[in-house]
């Protein structure tokens, strides 16, 4: 629907609503509504005590579950709920929604809310690309970038986005955040591809949608006339009404995390395997029929996909308000799901802690949700009035079982399926289910419902990629290296009578890996490694041991060398006093502040603990020494594959990817671990950590011969290789700068994984060419930073190279303008004239491009004196110098025309005015025109002015001003319609055609709202 339209349904820019069109949807929704009971509920939805992410939040629950609204009917006081959405019938056409989508929304800026001042421009003003409304309610807000930016796109879109929302201090002020109070979720979207995210996501947070479910690829293109590519399969696949409203009302989930609220919303395999998982449920006849298992990888999150399952189920009629049963083999998991399903506050979980409890609920009513482990079904059918065949034979006992491959085969999940004999059972893994168990596993649970696989969740970026790297190997337990070798590694230097004692103590791998001299030599390393490759950039660490006595061991060495690790064992009354400080340690305090970045520890020592089920994303290396196998050990390797992004020492760094630092030895065993398993399911796994010289060679090889023949100290001349043709648009050459871009973040990322290797710190001073100018074709291209871009190196490798920047280089990064003060020292204390032409190039263009609107005439005049310029150069038919002088001269066209004006007694408005009408005029073919003009050669050349023109200008200005004594008057229609009246009727008086006249008025219109908005 044009923006034009929707504009006359609102009263004042400052409404995000469709007042309107909610009113006539709450009554199609809710029949028994008065006008009054409507405005009443718009007058709640509007006027919410909270702020932020808290007001969408508030905002949702009455969205998704309804709003209790007290009215009066025939003297008593009723309550109903009142419905905002038909959820039961989504399709357009067939329900009571209404859709509507427009392009351009324009909202009153937050802190523009009073009466515009003079001067103010359109800037006051945000106008999302796409803003999609569901009965009069603003749900989606897609602002799109063209696809020449190729990956800046996205960067580009989501910082639009947040200026919109205010998503930060430094947006205060800036955008409208009341347009996402009631907001589901952001899309930016370039054509070639579309991200989506929730209010207030980082840039990393934004994923695509590649599912198109319920359509097939062939039903798309029927459906559509399109190939479901591109931004596309997002549109199809999230964008449906169906999809969207039901998202809505059951996959929208706002937990806290390190102090702050989170919006949650499905990534797309998370909603595939929900809705995949119900209809089976729904459909199957039999308790085989209706089971299976979910296998999404480690780090792509189960525990929300049960929640939202439960959800479902809980939701769904024909389910009968089930019985629903969350089992998992481990206490942190249990407490884990149990918190995630409470901070969900749609559907309260029952805790099982004691087998006892779990009888009780599992007797109970329909419609409970039960939390427990597996290990409470050992005696539950042993009641105290006499042992049980079952306890609960109902048909609609859902049982979601979480790390299916651990506990289906044994005797507690026998006992588990006897107390729920008509149960269904959904198996959820986030570990492959191995080959030689397959049959036995989908026999169990049932079919495979849905799979999302490591190689999948790596290419989504949902996970990050996982390094192996083995360290000491004179000190490994396991492999190749003999138990008498390793031996003589660590007691060769010691007496006989000394070596053969402590060959006596240390008889097995188990005691020698705890020997003293061993973990001091192995903790020593990992202070080294963690100190220089994982603290600069905030990440932290587990350090997984053989023993208890190992982990305090490790634990006191690793604080000797001054950093903070704490032991996170099992501990007993019974134990030593060495266990003594680890018994009385808060164990969730510290396991809650090392997931807190700005916590303290840095590192937890464990052996068996928080190996599986824990979930710390600021984790980032796991130093291994201990044997573990297959499941456990992919599990324990998924600990570091977490994304995760944070603001350390002012720049904003990403994990790249986890680490697994191997002293144990267990090459073998990660072998034998990944033959277990199908390749496709476990491929990318773990890469091995190549020999850093020829990677980063390469890497830097590649970024580098974008500018062959070009000095790489001289930014300028390189930044030049992106200047565009004459023959295309636009400031750059995009797709040759994101190649750039796109292999500058290769050598980073690669300088991030390796340093402070000396193999790495060679290729320092390359990183630091590349850097410059990056940041200098950031600053005169995209126009946005005045200063070093850090975003792709990390505060690691920062702190590496800030230092090693000169002070004069960052002053010439800052963007330019013409009307800068020291625009031409700038110019002048550049190297060579293509280093000048290329920053006047684009000073010029930015300054065209930002005033244009305030002076079409002048600029446009400009901007096509600049075309043949640029033109001129990229075909060498002027030298930089000549360009640089001509240029010079545009610049000073400016100022020279302003001072033009004034002398003739117009104003910068009436001046703009005179300069249309003037050249519409001169485009009737009118030869009085008389414009000043620039030459060939850009001199300024005066010319008459035309004093009926003038006149005109003049009295068309006093119109305009008109509008400056009207409060609020870029949100009253019919005040602007009255002053384009008079604008037409004192045109009509001139030398101008009816369709000439509706076309100066509205571009007068247009120069008036951007000179005094």
């Amino acid at each position: 629907m044009p923006r034009e339209t929707l504009a006359q349904e609102r009263d004042d820019e400052r409404d995000v609503l469709l007042a309107g069109r909610l009113t006539a949807a709450l009554k199609r929704l809710n029949p028994w509504m008065t006008d009054d009971q409507a405005q009443r509920v718009i007058f709640n939805l509007q006027h919410i005590d909270a702020t932020g992410l808290a007001r969408n939040q508030a905002v949702h629950e009455y969205l998704s579950h309804g709003m209790p609204l007290t009215v009066d009917r025939g003297g008593r006081q009723e309550t109903p709920t009142v419905r905002f959405f038909d959820f039961e019938h989504p399709e357009p056409g067939v329900g009571l929604n209404e859709y509507v989508v427009t392009t351009q929304f324009r909202v009153r800026r937050g802190s523009e809310r009073g009466k515009p001042r003079a001067g103010e421009n359109d800037e006051r003003v945000v106008k999302p690309d796409l803003v999609l409304f569901v009965n009069g309610i603003p749900l989606v807000v897609m602002e799109a970038k063209s696809p020449t930016l190729l990956e800046i796109w996205k960067e580009q879109a989501v910082k639009q986005l947040h200026r919109y929302q205010e998503a930060g201090p430094e947006w205060h002020g800036t955008g409208a955040p009341e347009l996402f109070d009631t907001n589901l979720l952001c899309v930016a979207n370039c054509g070639a591809d579309a991200h989506f995210g929730a209010v207030g996501a980082p840039q990393n947070a934004y994923t695509g949608w590649t599912s198109i479910e319920p359509f097939t690829e062939s039903d798309f293109e029927h459906r559509l006339g399109t190939p479901p590519d591109g931004q596309a399969r997002l549109i199809a696949g999230l964008l449906n009404p169906t999809v969207l409203l039901d998202i809505l009302r059951d996959f929208v989930v706002y937990e806290h995390e390190q102090g702050r609220l989170i919006k949650k919303l499905p990534r797309y395999q998370q909603y595939r395997a929900v809705t995949r998982a119900l209809d089976r449920i729904v459909r199957g006849r039999t308790p085989a029929e209706r089971g299976g298992v979910v296998w999404h990888t480690q780090g792509s999150g189960k525990s929300l996909t049960m929640l939202w399952l439960a959800t479902k189920l809980r939701r769904t009629p024909a389910l009968r308000n089930p019985t629903i049963v969350a089992v998992t083999d481990r206490t942190q998991l249990d407490r884990q799901i149990t918190r995630t399903f409470q901070q969900s506050a749609v559907d309260v979980p029952e805790r099982a802690n004691t087998t006892r409890r779990l009888r009780e609920l599992l007797q109970t009513n329909n419609g409970r949700t039960i939390m427990t482990t597996i290990q409470k079904f050992e005696d539950v059918l042993n009641a105290p009035a006499g042992a049980r065949t079952w306890l609960n034979d109902a048909d609609n006992v859902i049982v979601m079982v979480d790390e299916a491959h651990r506990t289906q085969y044994g005797r507690l999940a026998a006992k588990m399926r006897a107390a729920m004999p008509q149960a269904t059972f959904v198996g959820f893994t986030g570990t492959p289910i191995d080959k030689g168990f397959r049959r036995t596993t989908l026999g169990v649970f049932g079919d495979l419902i849905d799979s999302y696989t490591i190689p999948q969740s790596v290419e989504d970026r949902t996970t990050v990629p996982i390094y192996y790297e083995a360290r000491l190997p004179d000190l490994h337990i396991e492999g190749p290296q003999t138990l008498d070798r390793l031996f003589e590694a660590l007691f060769g230097d010691e007496p006989e009578a000394t070596r053969t004692e402590i060959r006596r103590r240390f008889a097995s791998k188990e005691r020698i890996a705890e020997a003293a001299k061993r973990i001091e030599q192995i903790a020593l390393d990992i202070s080294e490694h963690f100190a220089k490759k994982v603290q600069p950039n905030g990440f932290k660490a587990q350090v997984v041991t053989a023993s208890r006595a190992a982990a305090l061991s490790y634990e006191r060495h690793l604080n000797d060398f001054a950093l903070s690790a704490y032991p996170i064992i099992t501990t007993s009354h019974n134990d030593g006093p060495e266990f003594a400080r680890a018994r009385e340690l808060d164990q969730d305090k510290i396991v809650e502040d090392f997931i807190d970045p700005d916590g303290e520890p840095q590192i937890l020592v464990v052996v068996d603990k928080l190996i599986t089920g824990f979930d710390a994303p600021v984790e980032q290396v796991l130093y291994l020494d201990r044997s573990i196998r297959e499941h456990t050990l992919l599990q324990a390797i998924a600990r570091v594959n977490r994304r995760f992004s944070h603001r350390r020492n002012g720049v904003v760094t990403e994990k790249h990817h986890g680490l697994v630092v191997d002293y144990h030895g267990v090459s073998r065993e990660l072998e034998d671990a990944l033959a277990v398993f199908e390749d496709g399911d476990v491929q990318q796994a773990l890469s091995e950590l190549e020999d850093p010289g020829p990677v980063i060679q390469a890497a830097a090889d590649r970024a580098e011969a974008h500018f062959r023949g070009r000095d790489l100290d001289d930014p300028w001349s390189c930044v030049s290789q992106f200047a565009a043709d004459a023959a295309t648009e636009g400031d750059y050459k995009a797709d040759a700068y994101e190649r750039f871009d796109r292999e500058y973040g290769d050598f980073s990322k690669l300088m991030d994984r390796y340093l402070p290797d000396p193999a790495a710190l060679v290729y320092l001073d390359r990183l630091r060419r590349l850097t410059v100018i990056r940041s200098y074709a950031r600053a005169q291209f995209l126009r946005e930073r005045a200063d070093i871009d850090w975003t792709a190196v990390g505060a690691k490798v920062k702190h590496l190279i800030d230092t090693r920047i000169d002070a004069g280089v960052r002053w010439l990064m800052a963007p330019v303008s013409i009307l800068d003060r020291d625009f031409e020292q700038k110019i002048e204390s550049l190297p060579h004239d293509e280093a000048r032409a290329s920053l006047m190039e684009h000073a010029l263009r930015a300054q065209i491009n930002e005033r244009v609107a305030e002076n079409p005439a002048l600029y446009e005049r400009l901007s096509e004196a600049l075309a043949r310029i640029i033109g001129e150069l990229r075909a060498k038919v002027i030298d930089a110098a000549e360009g640089c002088k001509r240029m010079a001269a545009l610049r000073g066209q400016v100022t020279k025309e302003e001072a033009f004006a004034a002398d003739q007694g117009l104003s910068p408005m009436s001046y703009a005015v005179y300069g249309l009408l003037d050249r519409k005029r001169a485009e009737a073919g009118d030869p009085s025109g008389s414009s000043p003009a620039a030459s060939e050669h850009m001199e300024f050349q005066p010319a008459d002015i035309d004093a009926k023109v003038k006149e005109m200008a003049l009295d068309i200005e006093v119109i305009v001003q008109r509008l400056q004594s009207l409060i609020d008057w870029h949100e009253n229609l019919e005040s602007q319609r009255e002053v384009r009246r008079d604008i037409k009727r004192r045109l009509r008086a001139g030398p101008y055609g009816e369709g000439e006249v509706e076309e100066l008025a509205r571009q007068v219109m247009e120069m008036a709202r951007k000179r005094l908005a």
